[in-house]
């Protein structure tokens, strides 16, 4: 299982995913996860409509759930992509959820690197998911480079 949010280092994780899937002869079930920020927390400038803010939020999820299936049909794998709505539990519990409800025997997952405030206000996703994670994960960090085999 792989979780996607549309980000550059998300499109890396997926792209490990789908090699390390490749290459064990596996499924492959991407999950994105759309979450609840509350207005204190966005990162964003200014304030904004959160009705718009959470339809955006969907809409990156649905593409980048799209990109990911037409991988999948590209590189003939067998696989499947989930949008889940986090409602008000977090993105990593969430996740783990799928993951289980899933059967996975691997999550990958990508890590965006933050530090400073930005990383207390909107915390670290993967090192959440790692602490509670009872399957093996593995973590791309945001330096990583995709291998093209």
């Amino acid at each position: 299982m792989v979780g996607i949010d549309g980000s550059q280092i998300a499109v890396s994780a997926l792209a490990e995913a789908i090699r390390l899937a490749r290459r064990e002869r596996a499924a492959i079930h991407a999950v994105s996860v759309v979450e609840r920020v509350p207005d204190i927390v966005w990162p964003g400038p200014g304030f904004d409509d959160p009705v718009a803010r959470e339809q955006s939020m969907r809409e990156a999820a649905q593409a980048a759930l799209a990109r990911a299936h037409d991988l999948f049909t590209l590189t003939n794998l067998a696989g499947e992509t989930s949008l889940v709505d986090a409602g008000h539990s977090d993105v990593a519990s969430v996740l783990l959820r799928e993951s289980h409800a899933w059967g996975a025997d691997l999550v990958v997952l990508g890590t965006h690197g933050r530090g400073g405030m930005e990383r207390i206000l909107l915390g670290s996703t993967a090192e959440s998911f790692l602490r509670n994670a009872d399957i093996p994960v593995l973590v791309v960090p945001s330096r990583y480079k995709t291998k093209t085999k």
